[in-house]
């Protein structure tokens, strides 16, 4: 399924059908949400560092396609991420960054109908942020006690799940297509 799929701007997919990305800015910064094709469990293991069997023992790998998903500051001229470090912005700008996340990954949903996304929750080396990316991501998702945001409960279907109980900083969302 994920390679017959025409990818059309604003996504690019001039790296294969198997690595997608979007841009986008906010604040006069640019950004890069990309998605990586996942095939098995292994694959996630050995690209990603992830141990499904650990985040998600009930998973299977759904027909609809696995995508893991990573986003970042971006240097426009090389092309390259800014090592996922932590970057400020002003009043409800960084709210803006997240929702922008959102919507990059809702979009490519309606074009693939995915049957789960997988990410990592960036660790603060430098402590910059006021807040753990992991605290945010629980709030947004529902997890660890916490109320689905408004954006995940409009959602139906869609599930998430975390290995962070377990000292993990990794998610799996399973969609309606799972």
């Amino acid at each position: 399924m994920i390679g017959t799929i025409s990818w059309l701007p604003p996504f690019d997919s001039s790296f294969g059908q198997d690595v997608i990305y979007r841009l986008f800015n906010v604040a006069g910064i640019p950004y890069a949400v990309g998605f990586e094709a996942i095939s098995s469990a292994h694959h996630l293991s050995a690209a990603k560092g992830i141990n499904m069997m650990q985040l998600y023992p009930a998973f299977t790998f759904p027909e609809t396609g696995v995508w893991a998903v990573a986003f970042d500051g971006i240097n426009p001229l090389a092309g390259d991420f800014l090592g996922f470090h932590h970057i400020q912005h002003q009043g409800v700008m960084g709210g803006r960054v997240l929702f922008n996340v959102a919507s990059i990954i809702y979009d490519h949903y309606t074009v693939c109908h995915a049957g789960a996304y997988v990410f990592s929750a960036a660790s603060d080396r430098h402590q910059d942020r006021r807040t753990d990316l992991v605290e945010i991501y629980n709030g947004l998702l529902g997890l660890e006690g916490k109320s689905r945001s408004r954006l995940m409960r409009h959602l139906d279907g869609w599930k998430a799940y975390s290995d962070v109980v377990t000292g993990g900083r990794n998610y799996v969302i399973t969609t309606q297509h799972y």
